[in-house]
């Protein structure tokens, strides 16, 4: 309801503050020669700002082509340019600004205080403890290490000589397969 309340507000002095003064430009209908006037355009920027249009502020000039930060701000500094739709001034806005954010404030705590009053309200369950049956385990010794690190030892050897065998097996058939490959392809009419 209140958001309803503050768009029908804006909506309702929109026109007062949409109108340019007698001496400013509006960027949304000048022509090439006016937008000349103002800071740092030339004939190429005014072409881009007339390709941009239409725009509903003039800080919406920082989206055309060849125009920066510091060309904008030169340019709000002049006074020059204005938008014939822009709907407030710059005061109205940070008032309304204002009161949206009272009215997010208020929100807020009114949720903070429900949420407290509905964690005060709940009780605390607590749970009976439970026993914990641990079971002891066998504590390993250092010649149990020794006889284990010595299997791992063995078994390293055994899979390094098995990576061997499999690779000179492996040579072997390459081998083989070659000195067929041979005879196959030297056949000539005498053989």
């Amino acid at each position: 309801m209140k958001y309803a309340l503050i768009i029908l507000f804006i909506l309702t002095f929109q026109n007062i503050y949409a109108l340019c003064e007698e001496n400013q430009i509006d960027i949304n209908t000048a022509s090439t020669e006016d937008l000349d006037t103002l800071y740092g355009i030339g004939s190429v920027k005014a072409e881009a700002i007339i390709n941009s249009r239409p725009f509903e502020i003039v800080d919406d000039l920082i989206n055309v082509i060849g125009i920066g930060e510091i060309t904008l701000q030169k340019i709000k500094e002049q006074g020059l340019a204005c938008v014939e739709s822009e709907d407030f001034d710059e005061e109205f806005k940070e008032e309304i600004e204002i009161e949206i954010i009272k009215e997010d404030e208020e929100e807020i705590i009114e949720k903070d205080s429900e949420e407290t009053e509905n964690f005060i309200g709940a009780e605390i369950e607590t749970q009976a403890p439970e026993l914990i049956r641990l079971n002891p385990q066998v504590i390993k010794t250092q010649s149990d290490k020794e006889n284990s690190d010595n299997k791992t030892l063995k078994s390293i050897i055994l899979n390094k000589n098995k990576a061997s065998y499999g690779f000179i097996v492996f040579c072997v058939l390459l081998g083989f397969l070659y000195i067929i490959k041979l005879k196959k392809t030297c056949k000539n009419e005498f053989e």
